[in-house]
């Protein structure tokens, strides 16, 4: 196996060991913040806890599939990195419509979920970039079709502080994935020297016992 294929295998089998820590951890930790929703928005409680019930389960779901599939695909882990990104960031959105648009204080709740995508797996720096986008696109789209924008200021500040978490989120992913590659570089490496002294090693006792051999019959 070239050093390629391996590095490549290598992050596979650790987006994997990732998708089993982020769904059950993101699923306990969707349900646990709907004391916040008590708190701060009682009347809408029951909704939207009913919204958070329904992306958890999910979560847990995506985590009892993966642990059972067997022939776990480039594609099969797409998808679930997708279904781990849709449905909070959704959850998410549909707080947020029900509970100011534009002016609530829920889309720090987007900010949380690039956190947890981002921090928790290990994906390129161009699908980092694609699901940055892609929840900053649940966020903004439906506010400009379903809003009627007023606090232009309010609005711009929200706005900020998301780009800025999804650039943050972006460079922290593009040196931390660098790391890793260039770590595996450096353990694929090491195990190639390592087969080789061991070649090495072999030859040289053959030689040994090869000359051992003409020694005892020369004596």
């Amino acid at each position: 196996m070239d050093k390629e294929k391996y590095i490549e295998q290598e992050l596979s089998k650790l987006t994997w060991s990732s998708l089993t820590a982020f769904f059950p951890y993101g699923s306990l930790f969707i349900i646990l913040l709907c004391i916040l929703d008590y708190l701060v928005t009682p009347e809408n409680f029951s909704k939207f806890f009913i919204y958070r019930l329904i992306a958890a389960s999910v979560g847990m779901t995506s985590f009892v599939i993966i642990k059972l599939k067997k022939n776990k695909t480039k594609y099969f882990q797409l998808f679930f990195i997708f279904v781990g990104v849709l449905f909070p960031s959704i959850m998410v959105e549909s707080m947020i419509l029900s509970f100011g648009g534009y002016q609530s204080t829920y889309y720090a709740g987007m900010i949380i979920v690039i956190i947890f995508v981002l921090g928790f797996l290990p994906i390129s720096v161009k699908l980092t970039a694609i699901i940055a986008s892609l929840i900053y696109a649940i966020y903004l789209l439906p506010i400009l079709l379903l809003n009627n924008i007023v606090n232009m200021k309010l609005f711009f500040n929200n706005n900020m502080f998301l780009m800025g978490s999804a650039l943050g989120a972006l460079g922290w992913r593009y040196f931390y994935q660098r790391l890793i590659i260039k770590n595996l570089s450096l353990e694929y490496d090491l195990s190639k020297d390592k087969e080789q002294l061991e070649t090495y090693s072999t030859q040289l006792e053959d030689l040994v016992e090869e000359r051992t051999k003409e020694l005892s019959v020369s004596e």
